[in-house]
């Protein structure tokens, strides 16, 4: 009986240190603070400003009729794409072939009055040479030479010349009146707007068609005084039309050198070419690289701590938490640049920071 009662004791004795060792290893495990590591390296630092920007058509060319007149017929709607030289609309031409026939008629009645002045001319040029002899011998009087030599004088056949070319010069116009009657695409495009109706006058005080050249759009935003000297022509950035599905890398075309009165910011312009589904009016974000650091130490925003007007992050080495005191730059808002008081290499904390303090028995759970 004995034997038993030693051997039970033996047994509680060995399960009560088995806990006691338990207890022991949980107090030592609570005693570390799980953290998460970066390794401090040089990286590309920047901050990245989003605008908001709007599509503009890179080139609107208004159409406007070289002569005024009703409109004959429209062959274009809006929205359609164009050719250079594809006929937009008609005037009527009734008027104008009124005048081109007109002005053929004076024309061709010129150029007869010409040849019979011609003739005349020439057959008083062949009299004045039979009256000279005579005058000679003394046949006739002076003044039928005089009225012989005024009938072949080439004045009346220049003025007739010059008759020929007015007419000629009017006719060239109206035939090109009528043919400017076709109004014509100036460039290749898209058409934006008609302002003119079939029947009613068209003149050139209200532009009847606008034409937008499609191959490329104009990107615009503005920005505060505060950025424009951090941006400049050549300086690369991303645009983003969501509702064009569309995201590409382009370059800043130019950025004003005075700010809008209204809004007292300075527009930013970028060109980009369009892919087809871009259109005027559309809305688009940019996203713009400015105070653009290479090679610079930095770290999460996170891990940086303030007290007493000081700053400052926790390192780890081995299984402690160092604090160290640093001197920081750019911030980011992700990312805090770090001037001094780090060196690269070091494993900065950037989880669990907050549980920790100078010297505390750290685990690093993650990172490297």
């Amino acid at each position: 009986m004995k034997k038993i009662l030693t051997l039970l004791l033996i047994i509680l004795f060995v399960l009560a240190g088995c806990t006691s060792g338990q207890e022991a290893n949980v107090s030592e495990e609570e005693a570390y603070t799980a953290v998460e590591v970066e390794t401090l390296k040089p990286i590309n630092l920047y901050i990245e400003n989003i605008m908001t920007a709007k599509v503009f058509a890179d080139k609107d060319v208004y159409v406007i009729p070289l002569i005024a007149g009703k409109v004959e017929k429209i062959n274009v709607k809006v929205g359609d794409i164009v050719v250079k030289d594809d006929v937009l609309f008609v005037m009527d031409k009734d008027d104008i072939e009124k005048q081109v026939n007109q002005a053929y008629a004076s024309y061709e009645a010129a150029k007869a009055g010409f040849d019979v002045t011609a003739a005349q001319i020439q057959s008083a040029k062949d009299n004045l040479e039979r009256i000279e002899k005579l005058y000679e011998e003394g046949a006739v009087p002076e003044t039928q030479y005089e009225q012989a030599k005024l009938a072949a004088s080439d004045e009346s056949l220049e003025a007739a010349r010059m008759g020929v070319e007015q007419a000629r010069v009017a006719y060239s116009n109206a035939a090109s009146m009528l043919e400017n009657a076709e109004v014509k695409a100036p460039i290749s495009g898209v058409i934006s707007s008609i302002n003119i109706v079939e029947g009613e006058y068209a003149t050139s005080a209200n532009p009847p068609v606008t034409i937008v050249d499609s191959n490329s759009v104009t990107i615009e935003f503005g920005i505060a005084a505060s950025l424009v000297n951090k941006v400049k022509t050549g300086d690369k950035a991303v645009v983003e039309i969501s509702s064009a599905n569309y995201k590409s890398q382009a370059v800043i075309n130019s950025v004003s050198s005075s700010a809008d009165i209204m809004t007292n910011l300075y527009t930013v312009s970028i060109i980009i070419e369009n892919n087809g589904t871009i259109k005027p009016g559309m809305f688009a974000k940019v996203y713009l690289q400015t105070d653009n650091i290479d090679n610079a130490f930095a770290v999460r925003a996170e891990a940086v701590k303030e007290r007493d007007d000081k700053q400052y992050v926790f390192v780890a080495e081995g299984d402690n938490a160092l604090q160290k005191e640093v001197t920081t730059g750019l911030d980011t808002g992700d990312y805090i640049e770090i001037k001094t008081g780090l060196s690269q290499g070091d494993k900065v904390i950037v989880k669990g920071q907050d549980y920790i303090s100078h010297g505390s028995k750290i685990k690093v759970v993650r990172g490297e």
